[in-house]
């Protein structure tokens, strides 16, 4: 289903070969930025492994397993990575600004997961705001919605 991770950002400058290398290779980058916005503290849980895989299956209708090899390609590409800019520039191109903000919104309830932000989570996100090309007040509002709902 997913390409190798040799490949993964080899190709990436490459014309897409399908809509389907497209979407994989956004599903990718979206799982790396949560799996970074989960680790930014230094305590990924379980619960927030657990979240995350919920938020990703759900999101992109995926099973199970399909789920975990997507987030095992991923963590894979973020740990490979020297910096988000890769993951928030693939989205940054083929996203809407409201499926930005999606994406931002799920970052923050991977932040909010354990119910407290810390200064590093704090500081990731304004930086993928800003990689994304969102707003300050657009970020602020995601921020407040998602603290509100006790995600």
């Amino acid at each position: 289903m997913f390409e190798s991770l040799s490949g993964f950002f080899k190709d990436k400058m490459a014309p897409m070969e399908s809509q389907a290398d497209d979407l994989n290779h956004l599903q990718v980058a979206t799982c790396a930025l949560l799996l970074e916005a989960a680790n930014a503290d230094n305590d990924f849980t379980e619960e927030e492994e657990k979240a995350i895989a919920g938020m990703v299956g759900a999101r992109f209708g995926l099973d199970a397993d399909q789920t975990s090899e997507l987030l095992h390609v991923a963590d894979e590409e973020r740990r490979q990575s020297g910096d988000l800019f890769q993951f928030a520039r693939l989205i940054n191109e083929s996203f809407t600004n409201s499926r930005k903000l999606a994406v931002l919104e799920l970052l923050w309830q991977v932040v909010y997961n354990d119910g407290v932000l810390e200064a590093r989570e704090d500081a990731l996100m304004h930086k993928m705001g800003t990689l994304l090309g969102i707003r300050h007040e657009e970020l602020m509002a995601l921020k407040l919605k998602v603290k509100r709902s006790g995600s």
